[in-house]
């Protein structure tokens, strides 16, 4: 396990992106076309929110769904923001946290060859104080939308969701793939650490989905045909390499990350 203290100030996020002044207008005005009526009412049932926003323009091209519901802003008021004023909204030390973050996403990008890019996904967690003066728990699934010529981020594709029910006060989180090594990510906010969890095998991986269904670990044990000890071995190493005592939140973790 290996655990890194960064310095660094809170300037504008995005631009660890290293955007370039380029954009294109007629690709941005087909994502419009995503704007239909069945799509926005499924979001909406989901309870989730689709953004389609440039680090380059500081924009956002397109907001879907329940935004109310999702982060305590409007659609409406979200365009009016554009993501540098959403950041302004972060609790101070999910910013802080946020930082660290994208500067992990950032190295991890650069690891990915420039024909795999389309694999990239980045899923991370903040607290957020919505129009009502709330604090929300949100979680935000980052994808690449377009690259510019350079290869450098041109829109990123967005979902996120409310995630308050996930208890993990004082932690934030940052699970990537896309490159040949998957990495998970906490940080703790009192004192900026970064620390690299060691990933679930795939055994592990197997049995936590099982217990998510939930499954008993006399069940799991007959299912997989492996002893009973070996089952409670997994479930001790799950608990472990996540940092966490409590099954059911580790369980609430895996499933928010769309590791299980």
């Amino acid at each position: 396990m290996k655990s890194t203290t960064f310095t660094l100030n809170t300037t504008q996020i995005n631009s660890f992106w290293q955007p370039t002044l380029e954009s294109s207008e007629a690709l941005k005005g087909s994502y419009f076309n995503l704007n239909n009526a069945l799509l926005n009412e499924v979001l909406k049932i989901q309870q989730l929110g689709l953004v389609i926003w440039s680090p380059d323009s500081n924009e956002y091209g397109l907001l879907l769904g329940e935004l109310q519901k999702v982060c305590g802003w409007s659609n409406e008021l979200l365009k009016k923001m554009g993501p540098e004023n959403f950041l302004s909204h972060l609790v101070s030390s999910s910013f802080t946290g946020l930082c660290l973050l994208m500067k992990h996403m950032n190295t991890y990008l650069t690891s990915i060859p420039e024909n795999q890019l389309h694999n990239f996904r980045a899923i991370y967690d903040y607290e957020l104080v919505g129009n009502d003066g709330h604090i929300r728990r949100i979680c935000q699934e980052n994808s690449i939308l377009t690259l510019d010529k350079n290869s450098k981020v041109q829109y990123f594709l967005s979902c996120i969701s409310n995630i308050s029910n996930v208890k993990r006060d004082g932690k934030q989180h940052l699970f990537l793939t896309g490159s040949s090594k998957e990495m998970l990510i906490e940080i703790d906010q009192l004192t900026n650490v970064c620390t690299e969890l060691q990933l679930l095998t795939t055994r592990e991986l197997e049995i936590a989905r099982f217990m998510g269904k939930g499954l008993q670990s006399e069940e799991i044990s007959e299912l997989l045909n492996i002893a009973l000890t070996t089952v409670y071995k997994h479930r001790q190493n799950i608990l472990q390499k996540l940092k966490m005592q409590d099954t059911s939140e580790a369980l609430h973790l895996l499933k928010t990350l769309k590791m299980i």
